[in-house]
């Protein structure tokens, strides 16, 4: 046998041995890439409530004859949530709570204070980044969607008896935002990586003695993808 030949089968020997390693440590680094596609993002902001007004109203069961009317104002609006998310979109769980707490009069304007509660809305979900297969990975400005479900604690005394009773209706939402990135998105970090401005549509469902009502809110915020 000739050198070249026996230098051949000492080759093909080696490339046999540590050709599955190689392939295993590929497949594990292609793993992780498609791991770190994934991201969890965190984020909170500021911004304002619109509320309907009047959302329910019940007879004063303690001696008068009048209705107590609960009212929900405008005022300001705290969100924040938590996802996970991809390149082209995600799941979020996201909180609204609202800044100023729910008003109950008579119908002759007379205040009942202590009587309602600020309302504090949940929701769970779906993010889209519609544009996202015509943008590039670097494009520092994303348009998203959302869509879910959710419910909305909510603490009123109308019947002036019983004190104040916890309320949950479901809702259903929608809402629309964008996204632009404050610093590099290709490694994690405790520090704001985006700005956030969003607005959500609320459709509140009926559970007396509270009425179905819509509500908005429009939040400008930080947020992380860690």
């Amino acid at each position: 046998m000739s050198y070249r030949a026996l230098a051949a089968a000492i080759l093909g020997v080696l490339l046999a041995g540590f050709a599955p390693p190689l392939f295993a440590q590929q497949a594990f680094f292609q793993l992780a890439t498609q791991a770190k596609a994934w991201r969890w993002t965190t984020g909170a902001g500021l911004g304002l409530l619109l509320a309907p007004g009047e959302i329910g109203r019940e007879r004063n069961a303690s001696g008068g004859h009048e209705e107590l009317i609960a009212r929900l104002s405008d005022g300001m609006a705290l969100g924040f949530q938590v996802g996970l998310e991809g390149r082209f979109g995600g799941l979020e769980l996201r909180g609204v709570s609202g800044g100023r707490a729910v008003e109950v009069k008579n119908e002759f304007g007379v205040a009942f204070p202590d009587h309602g509660s600020r309302p504090l809305a949940w929701n769970g979900h779906v993010l889209v980044y519609p544009l996202a297969p015509l943008q590039r990975r670097s494009r520092p400005v994303r348009p998203f969607l959302t869509a879910g479900l959710g419910g909305m604690l909510l603490s009123v005394d109308l019947d002036n008896v019983k004190g104040q009773t916890l309320y949950h209706p479901f809702h259903w939402n929608l809402g629309a935002g964008v996204r632009i990135a404050a610093s590099p998105d290709n490694i994690p970090s405790w520090t704001p990586t985006f700005i956030e401005l969003r607005v959500e549509r609320f459709r509140v469902w009926r559970i007396r003695p509270l009425r179905g009502f819509d509500a908005v809110a429009a939040t400008l915020g930080l947020g992380m993808r860690l």
